[in-house]
């Protein structure tokens, strides 16, 4: 999507709260007592209950963070439908994002804070994290999918996540190659360099094992990672999303 696809969904978002200011309450009010999977009436993204699916699973996770003033950090832009409707879930938070895309002017106004950046380039997520002041309370990557892109993501920013914040992988179901069978998510012939493999792996030696990572990184994974929930759903896109918790105090 375009530029031009981020205006139109502001537009929409504006459009939507003219008739929500009719409401006594007021618009902020209004979203106010809505649950996650109901604000996809409002945001139709792919995490919604037609496609993933994964606002479900983020509802009960996010909601006792919903009125604290957090940090939250999503990699990718696309429509920009996501980063707007956790503007309006987390009303307190600063909201960021990055894409290889330039979105910086369309959010001008939107109260996302938009960066260029490719999550595949340690130079560019490090000159991210120095520009925003990192300290993140989450991290939610939905960004290309790509092995290299979720795994070097993993490696570099779950420093700058918050102790007792979350880091999230999105679309881990791109590690099945049977069921997405796209060249552009790197997936090897052996399928030995998948994030799923590198998951699960972790969850059964406690090392984690990446050919993207340098040794530093996977080290302060290991080191740092509270615990992980790998969520998949029995539907026909068998998605699959990965939420890691980071331990307190570090």
């Amino acid at each position: 999507m375009t530029m031009k696809a981020f205006l139109f969904t502001a537009f929409v978002l504006i459009q939507a709260s003219v008739s929500f200011a009719q409401d006594s309450t007021g618009t902020t009010e209004w979203f106010r007592s809505k649950s996650l999977p109901e604000f996809c009436d409002t945001f139709p993204t792919d995490k919604c209950a037609d496609r993933h699916n994964f606002l479900e699973i983020y509802e009960p996770l996010f909601e006792p963070m919903r009125d604290d003033s957090i940090r939250f950090f999503e990699i990718g832009i696309l429509s920009g439908l996501s980063h707007l409707m956790w503007v309006n879930y987390f009303q307190n938070a600063e909201v960021f994002g990055i894409d290889i895309r330039d979105y910086i002017e369309a959010a001008e106004g939107s109260g996302i804070k938009t960066y260029v950046a490719d999550q595949s380039n340690r130079q560019d997520l490090y000159a991210f994290m120095r520009a925003s002041g990192a300290n993140f309370d989450v991290v939610l990557d939905d960004g290309g999918h790509a092995m290299d892109h979720q795994q070097i993501s993993l490696g570099c920013l779950f420093q700058s996540v918050n102790p007792g914040g979350i880091f999230i992988i999105e679309d881990v179901h791109t590690s099945l190659p049977q069921i997405y069978q796209d060249s552009s998510f790197h997936v090897n012939e052996l399928e030995t360099n998948t994030t799923l493999l590198m998951i699960e792996t972790f969850i059964r030696t406690g090392e984690i094992s990446s050919e993207y990572m340098l040794d530093v990184e996977a080290e302060y994974l290991e080191q740092h990672i509270e615990r992980v929930e790998l969520h998949y759903r029995r539907n026909d896109r068998h998605s699959i999303t990965c939420v890691i918790h980071k331990k307190e105090g570090n």
